[in-house]
């Protein structure tokens, strides 16, 4: 009788480790599961933030945007400035993805200065990254902006008045951008992150490099490697090169491109403490499943993207003015919108 049970029991075994070991899969599915959806509920969204006035609107302006004598040009009057004819679209294929990136120095709490507006466009067929920074102070009609609704304003007063829906048709319609998401960082917070991967490697110039040095940073000419205070600082140096913001913007994208370099090299464990870190200090309108489905897209290709970076105005393509008392820049939309469309738009 018992060497007629031994096959039964055998498969009772086998039965057994199966379900055991269907039970731990099951099990770690669904704490994933859990902790994707926890990690995901931190972030933060644009409904949660605070509202400005256009009375907050200006008072910021003045503490943030003062007059800057070296960036004046001609002075005009606001009539005197041509809007420009909205832009045809720019079209893209489903295998494109245009993120826009929103630097702010704010907490989060209100829809704060954009300090930056980088356009991250991902190809996945091509395996491109193309990094478009849209100069701030850059002169434009605003759709739905002061008293006409369509008010000619820096280009970062429509994130301050009306959040990313403004800021996307701000850019569609002056530059023929369609924009599928944003993410508002603060940057007031990114040496946190930039730490977490361990520094990044930043190549200076000479005057790069003295400019840091009078700040009292130990850099060099070259190759240097930053951590997140060091690095913050000469993104945020507009001084060196004698034309703020153009070259500021360069910066900008020079320490992203380091960051994603060095995050791509990242184990699955480090990437996790990236993640958890960058969280906190991020606002977005993505979806928790827009955010896993581009993640889903991203991830078999990111240690393969080429990266290029240009800004809009590019050189020669723009003019410093001053109109009502500001210092701003007049781009050609013409030439921007050619950029673009070669750039960026399907050829």
């Amino acid at each position: 009788m018992s060497e007629a049970k031994k096959p039964r029991s055998k498969k009772r075994v086998a039965l057994t480790v199966v379900c055991i070991v269907l039970a731990v899969i099951l099990a770690a599915v669904v704490a994933v599961t859990i902790y994707v959806e926890v990690t995901l509920g931190r972030i933060r969204r644009p409904e949660q933030q605070e509202t400005l006035s256009s009375e907050q609107i200006e008072s910021i302006l003045k503490e943030t945007d003062p007059y800057d004598p070296d960036f004046t040009g001609p002075t005009y009057d606001e009539e005197d400035v041509t809007a420009p004819e909205t832009a045809p679209e720019i079209l893209n294929g489903e295998h494109v993805i245009n993120l826009l990136l929103v630097g702010t120095d704010n907490d989060g709490s209100y829809r704060g200065h954009s300090d930056s507006m980088i356009l991250c466009t991902i190809d996945t067929e091509k395996k491109t990254l193309v990094m478009t920074s849209f100069l701030r102070d850059m002169y434009m009609p605003i759709p739905g902006y002061g008293q006409s609704g369509h008010a000619q304003q820096r280009i970062n007063v429509s994130y301050m008045s009306g959040g990313f829906p403004m800021l996307y048709e701000t850019l569609r319609e002056n530059f023929g951008v369609v924009v599928d998401y944003g993410v508002e960082v603060n940057f007031n917070s990114f040496p946190q992150v930039i730490d977490q991967v361990g520094g990044v490697d930043i190549t200076l110039t000479a005057k790069e490099a003295a400019h840091m040095q009078s700040m009292g940073f130990q850099v060099q000419e070259g190759l240097n490697h930053m951590d997140g205070i060091t690095a913050l600082a000469h993104a945020r140096n507009r001084t060196t090169d004698g034309t703020g913001d153009l070259s500021r913007s360069g910066r900008q994208r020079a320490v992203i491109e380091a960051l994603i370099a060095k995050a791509t090299t990242l184990d699955a464990t480090s990437l996790l403490r990236l993640v958890n870190a960058l969280i906190p200090m991020v606002v977005t309108d993505m979806t928790n499943g827009e955010i896993l489905s581009a993640a889903k897209a991203l991830a078999p290709i990111a240690g393969e993207l080429e990266i290029i970076s240009q800004r809009i105005p590019a050189d020669g393509e723009y003019q410093f003015a001053t109109i009502n008392g500001d210092s701003v820049i007049l781009p050609d939309f013409d030439a921007a919108r050619k950029l673009l469309q070669e750039t960026i738009g399907n050829t």
